[in-house]
């Protein structure tokens, strides 16, 4: 941790910041699972800031990715992760180190964004997943027409994520960065450091498992059978057809 303050310290003075009231340390530098490409990704939190800055610097051959955040809107954004049943961006919080604390408000605010992080997501299938669903069933048949296109690839995994994301919303998973899926699931103590919460859990073995072999580059016809075994196992048990409803919306939805 000292070197981290060292990289922490050294970023603040290059940046010429002030008046901030805490500093928090998070991700894979907290998590102890960087490597040489990792970033530190660091919070400063001020008391009254109306802006949410973001930026980048090297220190040290280390890239450091900053925020700057008022501790106003962090409590606004919080909240509204959970109003909209997906605490996954609080995960920084429940894992993170303060670093610089002046005045409590940080210790406070942190202790707040882990308390809402153990509400446990709630369970859906609404319209808009049906129309999910519907939509990514026309994507699968899109694919059987690209078994000789380069453009499979393409279509492919952005369907492979669609299907995750939409299994992980409907069933009260948490969501997970895309760049950490392959080693949290198939690494559990990995993913016991990510995710820190007995709450917020992962999708069954058998959803794993089939997700992690559409992973595999392969002929694409073995890959296009193991994404529709991964759709069926996904979304079969609901009742919902998706060459032949019919849904109302109150707004239309964004992509077809």
């Amino acid at each position: 941790m000292d070197k981290i303050e060292e990289y922490i310290n050294k970023c603040i003075s290059g940046l010429n910041i002030g008046d901030y009231i805490g500093i928090i340390a998070y991700g894979s530098y907290i998590t102890e699972s960087n490597n040489n490409l990792s970033d530190l990704d660091i919070m400063i939190i001020k008391k009254d800031y109306d802006t949410s800055d973001i930026g980048s610097i090297m220190i040290d051959g280390v890239r450091i990715e900053y925020f700057i955040q008022g501790l106003k809107n962090l409590y606004e954004s919080t909240r509204k992760e959970v109003c909209n049943n997906d605490p996954s961006h609080l995960t920084k919080f429940a894992t993170c180190k303060i670093v610089y604390d002046k005045t409590g408000e940080t210790s406070e605010f942190i202790e707040d964004a882990k308390r809402l992080y153990s509400i446990k997501i709630e369970q859906s299938f609404d319209e808009n997943d049906r129309f999910e669903i519907f939509s990514i069933n026309n994507r699968l048949e899109d694919l059987s027409t690209l078994l000789d296109d380069k453009s499979f690839y393409a279509v492919y995994f952005v369907t492979l994520e669609r299907i995750r994301s939409a299994y992980c919303k409907i069933n009260g998973f948490i969501s997970l960065p895309l760049t950490k899926i392959e080693n949290i699931y198939s690494d559990e103590d990995y993913a016991k450091k990510y995710i820190s919460s007995e709450i917020h859990t992962l999708p069954d073995e058998e959803f794993i498992n089939l997700y992690l072999q559409c992973l595999e580059v392969e002929d694409k016809a073995i890959m296009y059978d193991r994404i529709n075994k991964l759709y069926s196992y996904s979304f079969g048990v609901y009742d919902f057809d998706p060459n032949n409803f019919h849904l109302k919306f109150k707004k239309p939805p964004f992509r077809v």
